[in-house]
């Protein structure tokens, strides 16, 4: 069972959070569970996940291996001309709670954390910090983010969705400045605001919309950006948590 670091001062942090509609919550927690988490990330299949306007390609394991060397150095080039003037992503990803919303999918030890995220205690905490009682059920999907990868300028507003707030929860082991990968805020003037850094056991809360983004890994960057990211939601989720 995944815990919470009980000596979370939930009312301070949901002061903190009221000042500027964002967070960083440091050793959320128990250190044990967050390396147990780390090590369930290691193991991931990644897909690669990228975007060609509103089209969203993901490549599994296999597909990946099926292109040629032409064919993906034309990819990654016609992804860097997109990125110039639109906005592009490009990262690895597995999509947690849509595999566990699958019936015929077995069982994953990641599926713990999902339900961990979907518990009573995290999702008091959550509707505590953000001051939204209306948050129902959160969603997640594993991200990896290797040298060169981004995520570009964008708000999260979903029409579809009714999406509260998103959290990155990460477990990225000592993370340096200077190896991009940070989480960016933004003035309406393009300025950045501030800039969080993928702490391990750390979790970035925000209120949606939000201008953000995560800046391009530097291809210097010895470690992988790892993390379970998401939104914190007020519409129904697709099916019972647990799913038993």
């Amino acid at each position: 069972m995944i815990t919470l670091n009980p000596a979370l001062d939930a009312p301070a942090l949901a002061a903190a959070f009221a000042a500027k509609g964002r967070i960083q919550i440091r050793d959320v927690l128990v250190e044990a569970d967050a390396r147990r988490v780390q090590a369930m990330l290691r193991a991931t299949p990644w897909s690669l996940a990228f975007n060609e306007g509103e089209k969203v390609h993901r490549l599994s394991p296999d597909d990946q291996r099926r292109l040629s060397p032409g064919q993906a150095q034309q990819m990654m080039a016609d992804i860097q001309q997109r990125a110039r003037g639109q906005f592009q992503f490009l990262y690895e990803y597995d999509p947690i709670f849509v595999r566990y919303f699958t019936p015929a999918h077995p069982p994953m030890p990641v599926f713990e954390v999902y339900e961990f995220l979907n518990s009573p205690a995290m999702l008091d905490l959550f509707r505590t910090v953000t001051g939204h009682p209306d948050i129902r059920w959160a969603d997640a999907q594993a991200t990896l983010f290797r040298p060169g990868h981004f995520l570009k300028r964008h708000d999260d507003i979903n029409h579809r969705e009714r999406r509260v707030a998103a959290f990155v929860l990460n477990f990225s082991e000592s993370w340096q400045p200077g190896w991009g990968g940070y989480l960016q805020f933004y003035t309406p003037d393009g300025d950045v605001e501030e800039a969080l850094k993928p702490l391990f056991n750390a979790v970035n809360l925000f209120a949606v919309p939000a201008d953000h983004d995560v800046a391009m890994v530097s291809s210097f960057a010895p470690a992988e950006r790892l993390s379970i990211t998401g939104w914190l939601r007020a519409d129904a989720p697709p099916g019972p948590i647990p799913r038993r």
